[in-house]
């Protein structure tokens, strides 16, 4: 019933979508706007590092590793013989 009365008036149904459209891109646009801010925030305040440059670091420090784990191997093969 009040569905019916609403869509007989255009100008208040044309009224209605409007601000539910406004209302809507005002609130998804803020949305937007925020995190797109947040993420220049981010990255001022904690700059990207290279990727390729990370990945080669990643290679290093496991090479690191797998050397100390060998020299522990070695020492607790050493103790046992």
């Amino acid at each position: 019933m009040i569905f019916k009365n609403y869509l007989k008036d255009p100008l208040s149904t044309i009224a209605v979508n409007t601000t539910i459209f406004i209302a809507g891109c005002i609130f998804f646009g803020t949305l937007a706007t925020i995190g797109i801010v947040s993420e220049f925030i981010r990255d001022y305040k904690n700059p990207p590092i290279d990727i390729r440059q990370q990945h080669i670091q990643q290679h290093f420090d496991e090479q690191v590793k797998y050397d100390e784990m060998i020299k522990i191997l070695d020492s607790i093969n050493h103790k046992l013989d």
